[in-house]
């Protein structure tokens, strides 16, 4: 019975650290993956009304850094933050104004972030 028991605990400990996105990606390393990398959109979609706004996000990098700085095409343009479960990625701008965006998938293949009824961007490296 008592090594029913360690087993159990250990297997506790083993599963509690592997928290994973819908989608894929570690929540664990959710800070080391998005700054290790420059991020494309790949694809964005108008979830109003279901049109393609890819366009609007040509030619944009974005980047986020170490010290919680958030860049596009190397030029501030404020800061980021997680929620302190990790799930959602806090984005306010230079002015002050906030972007709240649930993280599905993020790992070193792609990043896939979507505001509640009106944005999904799927991101991939540069």
């Amino acid at each position: 019975m008592k090594n029913v028991i360690y087993a159990l605990l250990a297997l506790g400990i083993m599963f509690s650290g592997c928290e994973k996105f819908d989608d894929g990606g570690s929540v664990r390393k959710a800070d080391k993956t998005i700054t290790e990398t420059l991020w494309e959109i790949q694809s964005a979609i108008d979830l109003e009304d279901g049109s393609d706004i890819t366009g609007d996000y040509s030619g944009e990098a974005w980047e986020f850094t170490d010290d919680l700085k958030f860049m596009i095409n190397s030029t501030l343009e404020g800061t980021y933050k997680f929620s302190d479960d990790k799930y959602t990625l806090i984005i306010t701008d230079l002015s002050g104004s906030t972007d709240t965006y649930l993280i599905d998938r993020l790992d070193s293949e792609a990043m896939w972030l979507t505001i509640l009824s009106e944005e999904a961007l799927r991101f991939i490296p540069l």
